[in-house]
């Protein structure tokens, strides 16, 4: 399991769920591999602190990884959870010393997370900070204000409530005045291999009744293009409703804090038609007279926005990077009547280092025809770069950009002041509406950010030197809700070939080695190939528009 699962599976608003002694495994697991990157601190000053408080607890009864994670589970108890992470740098704390709510210490869980139950109470709560080095801080956070009810099902509002999920569900809820209209997400339980999880199926407005479309139970917030056994055995759907608040009374480290408070209501239920569900959309194939293999990938309804929400983009990156020597060595041995004789064969390939002027005019030649494909199959307008790279976010995140080189055995460039963000963000800048994306987006007034990288790898044919290219790119867009990512798309091209050449190389040349026309072909074809696909499946729109 990766590590942002396992984390999300020990705070108490983003929880998954499970039973049985698989499930147990895996909580070992999780606490295990989560505690390879936490280390343990007495001192504050480089630590931020992530703060949850869940209140209206699922029943026990559904049997929850959660409730693995989290000593004392109370149905319809309050749950708190403070996660410990680096400023910086990637990676979590352990507290040296003691982390309390109300005075009462809290347990900790894995990957810097501490969590704690309690009954339900409408009270603030305290949360103290002590460290062995005598250093402390404290805070306060309330429990969230905005409780919706679930009243009925299709019009059950007790015992075995049972529901067709591949048609649309009538929902009665119990709004407070001054809700009316407010926005609000509902979930579902979900079986996969034998863990049961709770995944988000829209965000809608609240009202007295509200209709779920059967295409959000087709695009519930699973993993994209997950392939895993899943049912809807011994389900459980649920309203909620999510804020994120400013902690009251911060002392100490913490000189300003930010919270999310979330109420969630629901009900067992007995699912007896389970949704088709849209694992994503694929668009991939060998275009044969190119020779390029090309895989596109657009997540489903929940994950990704429709193109037409794409209005405006903003590039975060592009670059061009590469390996420019190889040396191998293969051994072989001959034998006669009396010798044996061993012959080891050097083979190198390199390509001449080129200044970084000469990749630098490459890119301003290249980059202005990806864009124009994007501007005119998505019909979205490509900012100027430095609306992005100009931006106060973007300047924050270059500590934990990747370095451009040239050497003459590699080399990586990034166009114009453009840089390569590192995979390895700090939690604090790393997804949701407090991500880095979602920073950028907002400062550049964007729909969504653009990232383009262009490889090549040196080869032979057994005859000639050989320069393989390779293209990547992904469109993220804004998040769903407080917390999920979204992404229009993403996708590879990869040349099959390779394209010899002379020296001195000319940039024409080069245009011809990274086969910039081809590419650019693909490009489109796979575009035009998922907008079709998006247009024929039918769910993206109407999801997305339970939201207006």
């Amino acid at each position: 399991m990766k590590l942002k699962l396992l984390l999300a599976a020990a705070l108490a608003a983003q929880v998954s769920y499970g039973q049985g002694f698989f499930t147990k495994g895996l909580t070992k697991l999780a606490k295990a591999v989560g505690n390879l990157t936490t280390a343990k601190v007495a001192n504050l000053d480089g630590v931020v602190a992530t703060v949850n408080i869940g209140s209206n607890l699922h029943t026990d009864k559904l049997g929850t990884i959660s409730q693995s994670f989290f000593n004392g589970w109370k149905s319809g108890g309050d749950a708190v959870s403070v996660m410990f992470s680096k400023k910086d740098l990637p990676g979590f704390f352990k507290i040296d010393g003691s982390v309390t709510v109300d005075g009462k210490p809290m347990d900790y869980l894995t990957a810097g997370n501490y969590g704690l139950v309690s009954d339900a109470n409408p009270a603030a709560r305290k949360i103290e900070i002590t460290t062995t080095s005598g250093q402390k801080a404290s805070f306060k956070i309330e429990p969230c204000r905005k409780m919706i009810k679930l009243i009925s099902i299709n019009g059950q509002k007790d015992g075995d409530i049972k529901v067709d999920l591949s048609k649309d569900v009538e929902l009665e809820l119990g709004v407070p005045a001054g809700m009316e209209n407010a926005m609000m997400k509902v979930s579902v339980a979900i079986n996969q291999m034998s863990v049961k999880s709770i995944y988000d199926v829209c965000y809608t407005h609240a009202a007295p009744k509200i209709i779920v479309p059967a295409s959000a139970f087709r695009n519930v917030g699973v993993a994209p293009a997950s392939t895993a056994l899943y049912s809807f055995k011994n389900s459980y759907l649920s309203v909620g409703v999510e804020t994120v608040e400013d902690a009251k009374e911060v002392t100490g480290s913490f000189s300003a804090l930010r919270y999310s408070a979330s109420y969630n209501d629901g009900k067992l239920v007995t699912v007896t038609v389970e949704p088709n569900l849209n694992k994503g959309l694929a668009s991939k194939g060998t275009d044969k007279q190119l020779d390029m293999k090309y895989d596109f990938f657009k997540p489903n309804a929940f994950m990704s926005r429709p193109f037409e929400q794409m209005k405006t983009i903003g590039l975060k990156s592009f670059s061009i990077r590469g390996t420019t020597y190889h040396q191998s060595s293969s051994t072989s041995t001959s034998e006669t009547a009396t010798t044996i004789t061993t012959t080891t064969t050097t083979t190198t390939l390199q390509f001449p280092m080129q200044p970084d002027s000469v990749w630098d005019g490459l890119m301003e030649r290249a980059y202005p025809d990806f864009i124009a494909v994007i501007e005119s199959e998505m019909g979205a307008k490509v900012l100027p770069v430095e609306a992005v790279s100009h931006s106060d976010a973007y300047k924050n995140t270059v500590a934990f950009a990747k370095d451009d080189a040239n050497t003459k055995v590699a080399f990586a460039r990034s166009f114009r002041d453009t840089k390569v963000m590192s995979a390895f963000m700090p939690v604090t800048e790393g997804y949701g509406s407090n991500g880095i994306n979602e920073k950028l987006m907002n400062q550049a007034g964007a729909d969504g950010l653009l990232t383009m990288t262009l490889d090549l790898e040196i080869s032979s044919d057994g005859k000639l030197v050989l320069m393989v290219p390779k293209f990547g790119f992904e469109m993220v867009g804004r998040t769903n809700g407080p917390i999920v990512d979204t992404k229009y798309c993403s996708g590879s091209i990869q040349s099959n070939t390779g394209v010899g050449f002379k020296t001195p190389i000319t940039p024409a040349e080069l245009e011809k080695i990274i086969r910039k026309s081809d590419l650019v072909a693909v490009f489109r074809k796979g575009l035009q190939d998922l907008k079709e696909k998006e247009k024929a499946n039918g769910d993206y729109a109407p999801v997305w528009a339970l939201q207006k």
